[in-house]
C-alpha cells in the first residue's frame, strides 16, 4: 500500500498519507512501546525520553524508560551514575540476565533500564538480523507496564535500528532549526523504505514534536509552520520551548516535571503525556 506522494522536485516536501503504518494490535495488558528516535543527535530525544516518562508518570501509567545510548545520558538525568547500575542494558544484550533484573526505581515514580558505555561494543557486535534483538529481550517485562519508552541513540546503527523494530509507536523531535527538517524527513524515509517492510510493519508514527523552540526569533516559528504544510496535523500542537531549565535539570539529575513543575516546558510535556 502506498504510503506518501512523492513531489520529485523536493524529496523534503513528501507528504506522508494517514495513517502513518497498519492498524496497531497491541494486547490490553502489554505496555504500549514508544521510541524517540531521530538520527540527527542534540534535537531534544533525551530530554523528551525522560521528561515525557516522568509526566506519564505523574499520571499515574506503569512507566519504564530503556536507555539505549552508549552515552548513558538519560541514566545520568535520573540521578544515576551509569557505571554503577548493575546489572544494566548491556548485560541484557549479553543475555546474562532477563531485562527485569536490569530494571531500576527512580525517585521520579517511573522505572529504568539504565544504559552503559560497554553498549559501544553491543553496537559494534550486532550484525544483520539482529534488528529484532531488543524486541525480543523486552517481551517478558512489557506486562508490567502501561508504557515502554525507548530513547534511542542518533545515528543509523544497529541500536537505532532495534529501538524502531521493537516500538509500536515513535515520536519524532523536530529542533526548530532548517536543517532539522531534512532529518525528520530523513528517519521518515527510512521507516517506510526499510523498517515498514523489513522489520516493523506495525509501527505507527505517533507524531513530530517541535523542540528548543525560540520564541524571540521569526526562525524558529517559520520552521514549525513548514512541518506543519509538510506533515500536517502530524506534527504535535505542544511545541516545547529551548529554556536553561533543561540543562539545569540535568545537572540535578531529575526530570523537569520534579525541578520546576509549573515551568512552561514541563506543562508542555504533561499536555503531551495527556495527549497520548
Amino acid at each position: 500500500m502506498a504510503r506518501i506522494d512523492q513531489n520529485k522536485s523536493d524529496k523534503r516536501t513528501t507528504k506522508y498519507k494517514r495513517p502513518y503504518g497498519r492498524t496497531l494490535k497491541i494486547a490490553s495488558n502489554m505496555a504500549k512501546v514508544i521510541s524517540i528516535s531521530i538520527f540527527k543527535g542534540g534535537t531534544g530525544k533525551t530530554t523528551t525520553a525522560v521528561t515525557l516518562s516522568a509526566a506519564l508518570a505523574n499520571l499515574g501509567k506503569r512507566v519504564l524508560l530503556i536507555d539505549l545510548d552508549q552515552q548513558a545520558s538519560a541514566t545520568r538525568h535520573v540521578g544515576m551514575d551509569p557505571e554503577k547500575e548493575n546489572p544494566n542494558l548491556f548485560h541484557v544484550f549479553m543475555k546474562q540476565v532477563p531485562a527485569s533484573l536490569a530494571v531500576k526505581e527512580t525517585k521520579f515514580g517511573f522505572k529504568i533500564m539504565p544504559g552503559n558505555s560497554l553498549l559501544a561494543a553491543i553496537e559494534e557486535s550486532l550484525e544483520a538480523g539482529d534488528e529484532n534483538m531488543l524486541r525480543n529481550l523486552i517481551e517478558g517485562v512489557k506486562q508490567d507496564f502501561d508504557y515502554v519508552i525507548l530513547d534511542s541513540p542518533p545515528g543509523k546503527a544497529m541500536l537505532a535500528i532495534n529501538a524502531l523494530s521493537a516500538a509500536d509507536e515513535v515520536i519524532i523531535p523536530l529542533q526548530a532549526e532548517r536543517p532539522a527538517l531534512d532529518g525528520v524527513q530523513d528517519l521518515l524515509r527510512f521507516i517506510q523504505e526499510i523498517v515498514w517492510d523489513k522489520y516493523n510493519d506495525n509501527l505507527k508514527i505517533r507524531g513530530i514534536l517541535p523542540t528548543m523552540f525560540k520564541k524571540t526569533t521569526i526562525h524558529s516559528s517559520g520552521v514549525v509552520k513548514k512541518a506543519r504544510e509538510i506533515w500536517g496535523d502530524k506534527v504535535f500542537a505542544v511545541i516545547i520551548p529551548e529554556t536553561i531549565v533543561f540543562p539545569r535539570a540535568f545537572d540535578q539529575g531529575m526530570p523537569l516535571t520534579s525541578l520546576e513543575p509549573t515551568h512552561e516546558a514541563a506543562v508542555a510535556y504533561l499536555e503531551l503525556a495527556k495527549i497520548l
